[in-house]
């Protein structure tokens, strides 16, 4: 800043302050805080009792100098001015304002304290002078940016914008009289000195943590105890450890000093145990360890905080443990090792932003640096914090459903009405918060708004005029309960119910139904629908019983006008109910069944079993076992249960159909024969395509004609290695019932988009409690859904597709033709072929095509694989694949040899080529693509990746593998292609260019400290800009110095809102190297792997950000090539000390490679990198390698 433009500073502050006076008098308070690497204090709030003393020492004080720290500025500024101690009167309702002033970019991070400062309710106004970034501002700055962020070219126009801060100012904290105004939202009563609290932490002590990691852990504790005021007066401390059971270390109420509490966590010692038992231990903190017999001070309004660190998921229920500490007005943070942890704590804190995720045990002890300022922020914040976060925040997300009876009268509806908006008004409002809905009714029912109709909360509230009365003598509550069901519990409509978001329905009413209301009631609770039930006037109590969901949820009201003076007992409850939704389809009828005795069970089941080493020798028992269990509860024979089986891992098998076996013996006397066939590949959806295509088929076994329910039983271990989620609406808009059971290393969450709802998924942590498991499934097993009349259902239409392959006859490919040969059977062994199904034509090209037999050459499939193996290559030195391309479209594909594009059968082109075509292929093959034909390439040893994806469809159908063993890679993922139905097709063909993996990869070395801010905020606005979702964009970010780690991997967070939380947490991981190589080597080894979840083998494109400060300390060129033969697609971006030369090695090309003065240009590129991203990416992206 200087000397110089320190005097300009001195007479802004001057003058602003003395504006502010002339509009609130003393009712003012200021204080001031000059920062650099060493903040410090110029005045508190209490440190002068009028305006003129503070002008005087503005007039006064001194320039100090020194470095832009603005993130520890803001910091001190929370821990020594906005507290009672200190002057602040936010216990008094008084509004806290800050105003930054800074003329650069900072040297530390300014996004966690700015966090802290807004979730405690502090208006920030942010005004940039000069070399200021405006992004920062903006970081900073509450919202709206337009007043609350200023920026000025220079110190000397600083004067310029004191009038709209003024306006700004006095918009938060003055009324028209110009007192500071007291916030609406209500404060704690008789609350106590802002700087205390009770500190509980509960640490995993279970064997997710171990002996030797547990260090990590009590490191982390220390650290952050150690900076704490604690004290009996102050912050009392208790320690819990979890693993079976809580094991209580001390109370609040044991320790009244700091050295004491230190002295305990040094002493503590790794308990261990198998389970790791959350909600028992957060029901233990909630019951006993806050209690005011143990220390807890709730009663003296001091605000109670728990940090849990765990390390793996819970096993056993943490719900109802939450809830009590949300009732108590915990406020829960957590810090997660692992996935699983952070899953699990996601469903106890009261915001994502509270959960601090850590890769490994060692970055664990940093967490204190992340995590202290949320403590500090309740500690010295307690009241604002409580009333902008735990009242709001902790509500959580639910779907509420008001369903009025329209003919109370006017005076009643009004009181609704407003009792409506009253409690819409204290709600979070939001499509990832509250949603709500109404509707109204008297004989009939309609809709007044759905759940998603208005976004906002103003909008919402602008709408519920459209809640009006309307003339009628009776009501039918039954029809109206049921018009809920079936018309706004819809995903459509913005019901979240599939995604396990309480559902609530407030029925309110003033005279009895005039139909029956059991039945309606019964389907909604099926649902989990929490049905609330009020009655005013005539309304029949016992009627409104039957529907309330417990007796907790009746309310029984004189007149609805009185809840305008008395709503709390129906807000509480539609604010904190929490039920267990069950996601249903709610227009299924459901049938429940006790037994296979007491109903006529007819239904055809097929077992779906994962023979991999994912399952293994020694769990498989256990599947087995299961499957027993299933078998002997169901009446197998002909004419009621029949059962099939496959066991699969790279491909399927069959063990037997439909009608294979006529009895429950012999059906269990092949299981119990059953050995696991093992393999490394899980090609889950190639599996169930076979099923689907090859077992729920007449001739198989299947009685899906007669109307018979179709059923598949998926049991895995693992996660799939292909693409699923079609495949499964393939098999549900079959008919096909699909449940899944899963255990070990299988994806659960993804599962239940597999199951045909998702509460047809089922897992189990350890393989030996899947035998058990038959007794929970066997009620929904053998439960009808839809429609149970025996009916003639026509076969499923539409299996007919032209296929035809176009191949590398040269004599290039000699050695590996018996390779090409078997990827044809492969493809064509997975087909229902025959004259009215699937037909086959194969040609091989060299100089000029030559066709092996045509579409209509052979009728049976047998034929057509003996024709395939007969096959020798034709020979040639070169490839004119545009010419053959152009034999296909004319020839093949025609009429006149079997082609039945007049028909609007589907046509697929496979081309296989083992070396760069001579002539154009770009004319030809759009040609083809022009006629409807769908090409496929596939490119192996020497073909040349950009022309095998020029005759593709789209990049996702371009295939490239180094070798002709790796064909056989191939076959089952171009499968999955073929056989979808034609509407799925269309959509798919549309879908296929929307996916991207995109990895960051994140310079953590010394050298690289200051740029952490701008890498943060260039990883945040790119996840801002992209689609995130598992089938569309997904983002991973990795760190590296010495060695690399793992922030969070493409499979760990699915949604934006996640993304940028963990980004926001993002941390300097440190190291004396930067070893560069390495890092991209990890990244290829094990980031763009199927485990981690790339989707490489779906032909997702692999993109990759390398964000480097400088020169690698190692050797770039291997990992570099390899990246680029592996088809990742990799910018490299390099600043500060970066060289051109190791850039240009890393890039896929010239126009990816930037190399940056300083870290703050950064930001300057990132439009450029989104836009690309987003674009349609083709010729420019290498081809993905076969399956790592």
């Amino acid at each position: 800043m200087g000397m110089e433009n320190f005097e300009h500073v001195r007479q802004f502050l001057y003058t602003l302050i003395q504006s502010l006076h002339q509009v609130g008098g003393n009712r003012f308070k200021f204080a001031l805080v000059q920062y650099n690497s060493r903040p410090e204090t110029e005045f508190q709030l209490n440190t002068y009792a009028t305006t003129q003393e503070v002008l005087a020492h503005i007039k006064a004080m001194s320039y100090r100098g020194g470095g832009t720290r603005t993130g520890l500025g803001l910091e001190f500024l929370m821990r020594t001015q906005l507290t009672t101690a200190s002057g602040s009167r936010a216990v008094e309702g008084v509004s806290q304002v800050v105003v930054v002033l800074t003329d650069g970019r900072s040297q530390d991070d300014v996004a966690e304290p700015a966090q802290v400062l807004q979730l405690a309710g502090v208006e920030v106004f942010a005004v940039g002078v000069q070399d200021a970034v405006d992004w920062e501002l903006r970081e900073m700055a509450s919202q709206p940016y337009d007043t609350h962020v200023f920026s000025v070219d220079s110190f000397l126009t600083l004067r310029e914008i004191i009038q709209d801060l003024v306006v700004g100012l006095c918009g938060v904290v003055t009324q028209s009289g110009g007192a500071p105004v007291p916030k609406e939202s209500p404060v704690a009563e008789e609350g106590t000195a802002q700087d205390s609290a009770d500190l509980v932490f509960l640490i995993d002590g279970s064997q997710n943590v171990g002996e030797a990691n547990f260090a990590f852990v009590r490191g982390l504790v220390l650290k952050i105890i150690e900076r704490l005021d604690v004290g009996r007066d102050t912050i009392r401390v208790a320690l819990v450890q979890y693993n079976d059971n809580p094991d209580i270390k001390f109370y609040l109420s044991s320790y009244d000093s700091k050295s004491s509490v230190l002295e305990a966590v040094k002493g503590l010692t790794f308990s261990g145990g198998d389970e790791s038992n959350l909600g028992a231990a957060l029901e233990e903190v909630a019951e006993s360890i806050l209690s005011h017999t143990a220390g807890g001070r709730a009663d003296e309004g001091v605000p109670q905080m728990l940090v849990v660190i765990s390390a793996g998921e819970s096993t056993d229920d943490t719900g109802a443990g939450d809830r009590a500490l949300k009732r108590a007005g915990v406020i829960t943070f957590g810090v997660a090792v692992g996935d699983a942890a952070a899953t699990d704590l996601k469903a106890v804190t009261i915001d994502e932003s509270f959960i601090h995720s850590a890769p490994d045990f060692r970055a664990v002890e940093r967490m204190g640096d992340q995590l202290l300022p949320y403590v500090n922020g309740v500690i010295q914040r307690t009241i604002l914090f409580q009333s902008e976060v735990t009242e709001v925040l902790a509500i959580g997300k639910r779907d509420i459903i008001f369903l009025i009876d329209s003919t109370m009268g006017t005076q009643m509806i009004n009181a609704l009405r407003e009792f409506i908006k009253r409690f819409v008004d204290t709600m979070p409002i939001g499509p990832d918060q509250v949603q709500v809905g109404v509707a109204q009714f008297s004989n009939t029912p309609y809709l007044v708004m759905d759940l998603n109709s208005h976004g906002s909360k103003e909008e919402l509230i602008a709408n519920l005029g459209s809640i009006k009365p309307k003339p009628g003598q009776t009501i039918n509550i039954g029809a109206a309960l049921n018009f809920v069901r079936t018309n706004m519990l819809l995903p459509e409509r913005g019901s979240r119910i599939r995604q396990g978001i309480p559902q609530l329905v407030l029925l309110l009413v003033s005279k009895p139904s005039s139909d029956n209301v059991e039945a309606a009631t019964r389907a909604l609770q099926q649902m989990g629908v929490l049905t609330l039930a009020a009655g005013s006037k005539t309304a029949d109590e016992q009627q409104l019983k039957q529907i309330a969901f417990a007796d907790s949820a009746l309310f029984m009201i004189r007149d609805f006008r009185i809840l305008l003076r008395n709503p709390t007992a129906i807000t509480d409850a539609l604010s904190t109910l929490a039920g267990e939704v069950v996601t249903e389809l709610p227009t299924e009828p459901v049938v429940e069944i006790t037994t296979v005795q007491t109903q006529k069970v007819v239904r055809d089941i097929v077992f779906l079993v994962d023979g991999s080493n994912y399952i293994g020798s020694t769990n498989f028992p256990y599947v087995r076992d299961f499957m027993i269990n299933v078998v002997n509860q169901l009446d197998v024979r002909p004419d009621r249960v029949q059962i099939g089986l496959l066991q699969f891992a790279d491909r399927p098998k069959v063990e037997f159909y439909l009608n294979s076996y006529i009895n429950r013996q012999d059906v269990v006397n092949k299981i119990s024969q059953l050995r696991l066939t093992g393999g490394s590949g899980l090609n889950t959806g190639a599996a169930m395509n076979y099923a689907l295509t090859n077992m729920f088929t007449s001739s198989t076994g299947s009685r899906r004609r007669q109307g018979v329910q179709q059923v598949l039983v998926l049991i895995t271990g693992g996660p799939a290695q292909d693409e699923v989620k079609a495949v499964a609406d393939r098999l549900a808009l079959g008919g096909v019932l699909t449940f899944t059971i899963s255990s070990g290393q299988a994806d659960d969450t993804s599962l239940k988009s597999v199951a045909f709802v998702p509460d047809l998924a089922y897992h189990e942590t350890r393989f030996s409690d899947l035998p058990a498991m038959a007794e929970l499934i066997m009620p929904k097993l053998i439960t009808v859904v839809g429609d149970t009349d025996v009916t003639n259902i026509p076969e499923e239409s539409g299996v007919e597709r032209d296929v035809a392959f176009l191949i590398d006859g040269t004599d290039n490919v000699r050695e590996g033709f018996a390779a090409i040969r078997d990827f044809i059977i492969k493809i064509i062994e997975l087909l229902d072929v025959g004259t009215e199904k699937v037909r086959i034509s194969v040609v091989q090209h060299s100089e000029r095509p030559t066709p092996s037999f045509y579409l209509n050459t052979y009728q049976t499939k047998d034929e057509v694989i003996r024709a395939v193996r007969a096959m020798t290559p034709v020979g040639g030195r070169s490839l004119n694949t545009g010419y053959a391309l152009r034999f296909m479209k004319d020839t093949i594909f025609s009429e006149r040899q079997g082609g039945r594009a007049a028909q609007n059968v589907p046509q697929f082109l496979i081309v296989l080529a083992g070396s760069k075509s001579t002539d154009n292929v770009k004319e030809p093959a759009g040609a083809l693509k022009t006629e409807g034909v769908v090409p496929f390439g596939v490119g192996v040893k020497d073909a040349d990746p950009r022309q095998i994806e020029a005759i593709s469809h789209n990049p996702s159908f371009a295939f490239t593998v180094k070798e002709f063993s790796e064909l056989s890679t191939v076959p089952q993922r171009l499968n999955n292609y073929v056989s979808l139905p034609r509407a799925e097709l269309a959509t798919v063909l549309l879908e296929g260019r929307t996916k991207r993996d995109i990895v960051f990869l994140v310079d953590g070395s010394d050298d690289s400290r200051n740029g952490l801010p701008a890498f943060r905020e260039f990883i945040r606005r790119m996840a801002e800009e992209l689609d995130i979702d598992k089938d569309k964009v997904q983002v991973a970010v990795i760190l590296y110095s010495d060695d690399t780690t793992v922030y969070f991997n493409l499979k760990t967070h699915r949604s934006k809102k996640a993304i940028i939380y963990a980004v926001r947490s993002l941390y300097h991981k440190g190291g004396r190297l930067r070893n560069t190589g390495a890092a991209l080597q990890f990244v290829h080894d094990h980031v763009f792997t199927a485990s981690s979840g790339s989707r490489h083998l779906e032909g997702a494109p692999q993109i990759l950000f390398l964000l480097t400060g400088g020169k690698s300390d190692d050797d770039v060129s291997v990992a570099a090539s390899v990246l680029k033969q592996t088809g990742v697609l990799t910018f490299a971006i390099g600043m500060k000390n970066a060289t051109q030369e190791e850039l240009q090695k890393i890039a896929s090309s010239s126009s990816f490679l930037f190399n940056l003065p300083v870290f703050g240009e950064l930001l300057s590129i990132q439009p450029k990198m989104a836009a690309f991203v987003q674009a349609e990416i083709q010729t420019e992206l290498p081809i993905v390698v076969g399956k790592k």
